[in-house]
């Protein structure tokens, strides 16, 4: 696959990157690291790994969306759980270093329910997006263009319409009306999922069980460090 489609630059250091700009994110023998070499790796697929399979000489990259936030550009692993990515400590954060930077690695928020016109929760799908409004997935992927260097929501930098990615957030509780009439009920046993907006009924909001493993649902990994 050609390199996200952003007008940013490759760097080979998270602090020379501006927003827009992107890097590689690789583990080989080295370890889990952020360079700018891709030679002698396996380049990941655009809808992730099966969970179960070896980070080992592998790459794929991150694009800086915000001041000490890096963004992987597709989901890492796919038929994963959101409960084992919680034991594992990578939905709100896992310490990580990389070089002399330091922060934690996790999960984007998505929000817990439909927004209305008034940013206020719905739970009928009118096509704005999630609630709340300024959440993660909606400000960076579906409608950020990061210092204008990408085009809100293209898949050609995010690979996400073909997937979904795990989000932090239980959804709100009670039954939901997606945009092509289904009446979905949430539980505290759900989990937000973002993207695959291929689906005909273009749930770009959805949840699904916490303790469920599907090909199509994976772990997006963000990096979230301290920038001076």
């Amino acid at each position: 696959m050609p390199v996200p489609a952003t007008t940013g630059q490759l760097r080979s250091n998270i602090a020379d990157m501006e927003i827009g700009d992107y890097i590689v994110w690789r583990y080989d023998s080295s370890g889990e690291q952020f360079i700018d070499g891709t030679l002698g790796a396996i380049e990941i697929p655009v809808n992730g790994l099966v969970g179960t399979t070896s980070l080992n000489n592998y790459y794929w990259y991150a694009i800086k969306a915000d001041k000490g936030l890096l963004i992987s550009d597709r989901i890492r692993h796919h038929t994963v759980t959101w409960d084992s990515m919680n034991s594992n400590k990578i939905i709100e954060g896992l310490p990580k270093t990389f070089g002399n930077v330091s922060g934690v690695v996790r999960s984007l928020s998505g929000g817990v329910g439909f927004v209305d016109n008034d940013g206020k929760l719905s739970m009928k799908d009118l096509g704005l997006g999630a609630f709340p409004a300024d959440n993660e997935w909606d400000r960076y992927i579906k409608k950020g263009s990061l210092n204008e260097k990408v085009k809100p929501n293209d898949d050609n930098v995010w690979h996400h319409l073909n997937t979904f990615s795990w989000a932090k957030e239980t959804p709100a509780l009670g039954t939901w009306v997606t945009n092509a009439g289904t009446s979905l009920s949430a539980t505290n046993a759900m989990r937000i999922v973002r993207g695959y907006e291929s689906r005909s009924d273009n749930r770009g909001v959805a949840f699904t069980g916490s303790a469920l493993s599907q090909n199509y649902i994976g772990f997006r990994p963000v990096f979230e460090y301290r920038e001076v």
